[in-house]
């Protein structure tokens, strides 16, 4: 921890009520940056991704786990006196729920007029939703990128995932330095209502935008077209199959020159011959036929070495990579030190990734492994309340 002193907000404090996925994001990255992170669960049973221990490390490293019951008066209590010494309290309870223990930003601010309060609930704390519940595949859904995804001519299939809950984290962690510079600047809180449905939908502006200028018959982003990626600003774009099982190359031609050296390179005279494919507007309106001959000559060739081909003529593309390959072979992320090792409560290695970005006099944390269930109960009750335990 001793690289902590150095890092921008060692001097900040945060009371974290969060759990799962979305709220513990957004600390996860307050915590690499420097806060001290008091992760708050009840005494009895803590954060339901505890039992996902792969999971629960991802997102708790680096912080400390305490156990406070805020049903009981000792509690609350307790709860109050860390307010009075913090800086930042997080929740990502549904609308309504803190404000029945009395701990919504009304009555912290009163304790304490200078904390920053991020309130996470699905929907935020007013509108016709405000009472729903949700969750990341909801969220997805309600927000149109469920409709967008899947097969043409088939129901919508979603994206698997709780992107989401990750998305709405990153957000909440900006909107929480947003509001410590606006209080190091004016003495004031500030109450942050971030509400997750929002999150997801301004990652579909594009989708809106499209829609407000070329109307519902025209648009080309508004319709499902499974994994082949229709962008009007790229003719091909998409994943297509290699010559080994299960090995696919994504890539992207947005330029003519780019269209020449992919002709070149696959060496094939149908796309360079066939007056479907002759310009960009062509190859857009013919999309699907593009993408049949293309993965028609893929299939034949080493994804891993074509995608080299294509970089070398400055075209993007890659090789689709699965989790193992790019934990155990990815010579990128090991010559940029992404990878790096934390040590488990068993005293095992096990990696995790660093920050997604380098700083030129700015240290990385010392990465630790996520706390067990009120591992620091002596540290923050002892050595910072000074309680009797």
């Amino acid at each position: 921890m001793e690289n902590y002193m150095n890092l921008p907000l060692s001097d900040i404090r945060v009371l974290d009520l969060t759990w799962v996925v979305s709220g513990p994001q957004a600390s996860r990255l307050l915590a690499d940056f420097g806060a001290e992170i008091l992760k708050i669960e009840r005494p009895t049973v803590g954060d339901p991704v505890r039992a996902n221990h792969g999971m629960f490390v991802y997102f708790n490293r680096n912080k400390k786990a305490i156990q406070i019951d805020l049903n009981t008066p000792e509690g609350l209590s307790t709860f109050k006196e860390l307010l009075l010494i913090s800086d930042v309290v997080m929740e990502n309870f549904s609308s309504g729920i803190m404000a029945r223990w009395g701990l919504d930003y009304l009555g912290l601010s009163k304790i304490n007029p200078t904390i920053v309060y991020l309130s996470m609930p699905g929907f935020g704390h007013d509108g016709p939703y405000k009472t729903y519940q949700s969750n990341g595949p909801t969220i997805q859904a309600i927000s149109g990128q469920t409709y967008i995804c899947g097969a043409p001519n088939l129901g919508p299939a979603g994206w698997g995932y709780s992107y989401m809950d990750h998305t709405a984290g990153y957000l909440g962690a900006s909107a929480v330095l947003q509001a410590l510079y606006h209080r190091n600047n004016t003495g004031e809180g500030q109450f942050i209502d971030l509400a997750q449905y929002e999150a997801a939908t301004s990652l579909m502006g594009t989708y809106l935008l499209d829609y407000e200028v070329n109307g519902e018959e025209n648009a080309t982003t508004l319709k499902r077209t499974a994994n082949k990626g229709v962008n009007p600003a790229a003719a091909p774009q998409g994943v297509y199959e290699g010559k080994t099982a299960d090995t696919w190359i994504a890539l992207s031609i947005s330029t003519d020159q780019q269209w020449e050296s992919l002709t070149h390179i696959l060496n094939s005279d149908v796309l360079k011959n066939d007056k479907r494919f002759k310009t960009f507007d062509t190859r857009l309106d013919n999309w699907a036929e593009l993408d049949t001959e293309i993965s028609t000559i893929t299939k034949d060739l080493d994804v891993v070495e074509l995608a080299k081909k294509l970089q070398l003529q400055n075209i993007p593309a890659s090789h689709v990579q699965d989790t193992v390959t790019r934990a155990e072979k990815d010579i990128h992320l090991k010559k940029r030190n992404h990878i790096t090792e934390v040590e488990d409560e068993d005293g095992r290695l096990v990696r995790v990734d660093s920050l997604p970005f380098k700083m030129q006099s700015i240290p990385e944390p010392d990465y630790t492994y996520a706390p067990q269930h009120g591992e620091h109960n002596t540290y923050v009750f002892s050595e910072i309340l000074g309680k009797n335990l």
